[in-house]
């Protein structure tokens, strides 16, 4: 009996740790690029301040600025957010002169992700693919649109249908000799861009 225990409890024991440890895993990545961008933030305002000197909030402005060059580093698009930090929620900034110091946040925040672009931190947060897969990707977004195929012409459109002149009536139709059934050999219409190169494989 107690073999038998031993062999469910075992499995489960496995699969604890070994999501435990992807867990901790991610938890140590996560903590090792916060110290990283936060360092480079330090070093970007560093570097940048002597630009900032006759700030009326530099306090304020700094704060910002290094939110705005860490949310490049972090893979953001350095836009403004809708909301400040919610330290900037307090009583104390409902003032004309809270809501200049909150406004010079949002300025340093613009101004730091800009920092960030120009101290070629923009793309630090992507995972780079093989160049057999970018190869294929910018192979699949130059094919052309799909066309439709009427009558064998290749048309942006189907062909808008056929009107007839009022002096055609039905008996004018049955009139018109019709070609004898049976199998014609028509042209297909071509498939596809026949000048496009075919997708990138590996190791060819």
């Amino acid at each position: 009996m107690m073999k038998n225990k031993s062999k469910i409890l075992l499995p489960a024991l496995l699969l604890v740790a070994i999501s435990g440890c992807s867990s901790m895993f991610d938890s140590v990545i996560n903590c090792e690029m916060a110290i990283r961008n936060k360092v480079l933030s330090q070093k970007a305002w560093g570097h940048w301040s002597w630009c900032y000197e006759n700030l009326d909030y530099p306090y304020h402005f700094a704060k910002g600025f290094k939110a705005g060059y860490t949310d490049v580093l972090d893979g953001g698009s350095g836009c403004q957010p809708t909301l400040p930090p919610q330290c900037y929620w307090k009583p104390a900034y409902q003032s004309p002169e809270g809501r200049s110091k909150t406004n010079s946040w949002f300025d340093g925040f613009s101004h730091g992700a800009l920092a960030a672009e120009q101290d070629g931190y923009g793309d630090l947060g992507e995972i780079p693919i093989s160049p057999t897969a970018r190869a294929n990707i910018q192979s699949a977004q130059q094919r052309p649109t799909p066309q439709t195929y009427t009558d064998g012409f290749a048309t942006g459109q189907p062909l808008a249908p056929i009107t007839l002149p009022p002096s055609m009536n039905d008996e004018t139709l049955e009139a018109v000799p019709m070609l004898p059934d049976g199998d014609f050999d028509l042209p297909a219409p071509p498939i596809g861009n026949p000048t496009q190169a075919p997708p990138v494989r590996p190791y060819e």
